[in-house]
C-alpha cells in the first residue's frame, strides 16, 4: 500500500510540476503573444482539415504557433510531409520536440516568433492563432507567400482575405488560396 502512495504522489507531483511550467511559460510569453495561450486543435478538426488537402512528401508545410505539434505530427502520418512549426511559448515547444521525437515525426519545431519567418517557400501555411493576430500575419502573408499558396486557419477568418471554403464542424475552418 505505501508502495502504491508513494507512486500515486509522484504522478501528482510530476502534473503540478508540469501545471506550474505551464503557466509560468505562458506568463513570460504574455507581452509577445497578447494574452493568447495554447489552445490545441482537436483531432477532428485536424482529419477534416487533412481531408481536404492533397499533399506530396515535398509539399512544404509550415504551422504558425504549432503548440504540442499535433498537426505537425498528423501531416506526417498521413501525407509523409516533413513540417515545419514556430512556437513561441517554451513549454509548447518543448513538449512538440518531445512528442515528435517519441512518435518518430521528422518535423521540425524552431522556437520563435513567426512573424520572424520568412513564409515564401511553403505551399501550405496553417494556423490556429487568435483574431488579434490576424490582421497583421495577413498582411505578411499578402507579402511574402507565393501565389497559389494554400492558408488554412481554424476558428477565425483572415481579415481581407476572402475563403475558397469554409468547414464548418465544432467550429469553422477556413480555406484561402492566394
Amino acid at each position: 500500500m505505501d508502495r502504491i502512495l508513494w507512486i500515486f504522489l509522484g504522478i501528482a507531483g510530476l502534473l503540478i510540476l508540469l501545471k506550474l511550467a505551464y503557466a509560468l511559460s505562458t506568463a513570460l510569453v504574455l507581452p509577445r503573444t497578447r494574452g493568447a495561450m495554447f489552445v490545441a486543435t482537436s483531432r477532428r478538426m485536424i482529419q477534416a482539415i487533412l481531408e481536404e488537402l492533397s499533399l506530396s512528401p515535398s509539399s512544404r508545410v509550415v504551422d504558425l504557433g504549432c503548440g504540442d505539434g499535433r498537426f505537425l505530427r498528423a501531416v506526417w502520418q498521413r501525407y509523409r510531409v516533413r513540417a515545419v512549426g514556430y512556437e513561441i511559448n517554451p513549454f509548447a515547444w518543448a513538449l512538440s520536440r518531445i512528442l515528435n521525437a517519441l512518435f518518430r515525426v521528422p518535423a521540425e519545431v524552431r522556437f520563435g516568433d513567426f512573424m520572424q519567418a520568412d513564409l515564401s517557400g511553403y505551399d501550405l501555411i496553417f494556423c490556429y492563432l487568435f483574431p488579434d493576430v490576424l490582421p497583421r500575419l495577413a498582411e505578411k502573408i499578402r507579402r511574402e507567400a507565393r501565389p497559389g499558396t494554400l492558408i488554412v486557419s481554424a476558428n477565425f477568418p483572415f481579415p481581407g482575405l476572402k475563403p475558397k471554403k469554409i468547414l464548418r464542424l465544432e467550429d469553422p475552418i477556413y480555406f484561402y488560396r492566394l
